[in-house]
């Protein structure tokens, strides 16, 4: 192990980035949908691991402007698929 593997907060700040690197992918692949079905059947899972980070890894702000964030880009999503 090295010096770095061994400190939480070294622990906690990877564990962090990887869990919000994998957050803003899903959010990212709301872009891919094809259908408003598909859009709206990837927010929830979206919303729901928003839940699972808080406030564990995020803070109460931050989660709240995360949900946000993937209310508005479900819609823009929706939007751009013609509705």
């Amino acid at each position: 192990m090295t010096e770095h593997s061994q400190d939480p907060m070294m622990a906690f700040a990877q564990t962090r980035v990887a869990e919000l690197a994998a957050f803003y992918r899903d959010l990212a692949a709301l872009s891919e949908a094809t259908t408003r079905n598909d859009v709206f059947a990837m927010e929830q899972p979206l919303l729901m691991r928003l839940r699972t980070l808080s406030p564990t890894l995020i803070g109460a702000r931050e989660a709240l402007a995360m949900r946000d964030l993937v209310q508005a880009m479900t819609v823009s999503c929706a939007k751009a698929l013609g509705h």
